[in-house]
């Protein structure tokens, strides 16, 4: 008889499959609200469901130095994005009147912090170390 091969070890669960769970519960949930016409309930678990993965890659990729100064200097950049592209909206609009005009100014400037929040995540969650 051939000699049997010893018994393998299981791996031990990884947490991507333990983020599984709580993912599917979310869409679940989020599908349920729906479909009872809780639309507030459902664009909580929504965007619940797209925060998880994110605060996990987070929360579990490698930091290493300089990281948290660049994230900081795109979060700058990022942030007058808004504002350059809304200058340029509100400038190119021939004879507009200044309230009108004030309004997409202002617009940018309640967008400019959001939009530096984006750039900065973005960075970390993607961002490798420098060669």
């Amino acid at each position: 008889m051939p000699p049997t091969p010893p018994p393998r070890e299981r791996a031990p669960l990884s947490l991507d499959a333990l983020l599984l769970a709580p993912s599917l519960l979310l869409a679940a949930g989020a599908c349920v609200a729906v479909a009872a016409r809780h639309f507030a309930l459902a664009a909580a678990a929504t965007v619940t469901l797209v925060l998880v993965p994110l605060v996990f890659r987070l929360w579990t990729r490698t930091w290493y130095r300089g990281l948290v100064l660049r994230g900081l200097g795109l979060f700058i950049a990022g942030m007058h994005l808004p504002m350059l592209v809304a200058g340029a909206l509100a400038y190119g609009r021939i004879g507009c009147e200044p309230a009108d005009c004030g309004q997409t100014l202002l617009l940018g400037i309640v967008l400019a912090p959001v939009a530096g929040a984006v750039c900065t995540v973005v960075y970390w969650v993607v961002g490798r170390p420098p060669v």
